[in-house]
């Protein structure tokens, strides 16, 4: 399928099949020696789809898009298992190195690193990352994606700028196959002012509603009961109602116990924040510009910062960008769009 390089191919099926044999359920497909005789002599790709649906239901992510890869009935034959990794709980965000070509560095929750061939990044800056997908804008154009099943839907109307600086933050109020998908995108218009861009799905245009003054770099962005959050470093918080399509300055209130009414978000913390950096193998103070995401919690949604830690460019690592996001594996019908 293109997602792993061929040497990754080479080990798939050992690793699928080393992966599946540790669950003795499989042994209810073979009834007695003479099946099982019979089966060891069959090819691997000629399996029963019975049989490969289960193995499929028994991978973990990175090792499911490796079999989808080996062969058309095995992608076939994997369609219940993808639709249950969409529909997972939330994870902890992995993190998505991207920039210098089509090459990707992709680094799991626990840690581990593969190099993944993504030529939808080459050229292209994330702006916003929620529930698997992400929202990329590439010479113009504007588009969401999923990394692993490589899902993609194109906006409709042109964004009004061609390129974004490191100051920009995005929010989508609900993934792209909802049809009351909203997009707001934030940018600095000069030093001390905001520009606001919000499109709906279904329109051909973005609106550019509000510019405002906000001279404090963006952190975090967040959408929760019918209204965009934008927070600063500080207490700083940019609200945009999309009712009223009313835009505010105001200061976080922190609520002090269950009982107070408040929005269901937090901020990462820093030991959170610094567990993340240490998962990513970098040296510290290494010029990337990082798009946060909101993982889904029981009480509150945490927000992972943006971050901007210098030019890359100008310190010599080739533009080297990055995206926390949650693994999700999302299908859209062919004929869909935004």
């Amino acid at each position: 399928m293109g997602f792993f390089h061929a040497n990754e191919k080479e080990k798939v099926i050992n690793r699928i099949m080393d992966s599946w044999m540790g669950d003795l359920s499989w042994k209810k497909f073979f009834l007695g020696s003479r099946a099982r005789d019979e089966m060891a002599a069959r090819e691997w790709s000629d399996l029963p789809c019975e049989l490969l649906q289960s193995i499929a239901d028994r991978l973990g992510l990175i090792e499911f898009l490796s079999f989808r890869g080996v062969c058309k009935d095995w992608n076939s034959a994997s369609s219940t298992a993808s639709a249950e990794i969409e529909a997972l709980p939330s994870h902890e965000p992995w993190f998505l190195l991207y920039g210098e070509n089509s090459e990707c560095v992709l680094i799991a929750e626990s840690g581990r690193k593969y190099t993944i061939t993504i030529p939808e990044l080459n050229g292209a800056t994330c702006l916003a990352s929620k529930q698997g997908w992400l929202l990329l804008l590439r010479e113009g154009s504007m588009f969401f994606f999923c990394p692993f099943s490589r899902a993609r839907i194109d906006l409709r109307g042109p964004f009004p700028h061609k390129a974004i600086s490191d100051d920009h933050v995005a929010v989508f109020s609900s993934p792209p196959t909802s049809q009351d998908c909203v997009v707001c995108v934030v940018t600095k218009s000069d030093e001390t002012h905001l520009k606001v861009h919000v499109i709906r799905r279904g329109d051909n245009a973005w609106t550019e509603m509000y510019t405002i003054g906000f001279a404090s770099k963006i952190e975090n962005a967040a959408y929760c009961n019918g209204a965009f959050y934008f927070f600063d470093d500080t207490d700083l918080m940019l609200y945009l109602g999309l009712e009223n399509r009313r835009l505010t300055i105001t200061k976080v209130r922190y609520t002090q116990s269950p009982k107070e009414k408040g929005i269901g978000l937090r901020f990462s913390t820093d030991f959170e924040k610094n567990d993340m950096k240490k998962r990513l193998g970098l040296a510290e103070g290494f010029p990337l510009s990082t798009c946060g995401t909101i993982v889904s919690g029981k009480n509150a949604d945490k927000m992972v910062p943006y971050e901007n830690t210098g030019n890359a460019k100008e310190s010599g690592s080739r533009g080297l960008k990055g995206v926390w996001f949650q693994p999700r594996f999302h299908q859209i019908d062919q004929n869909h769009s935004w």
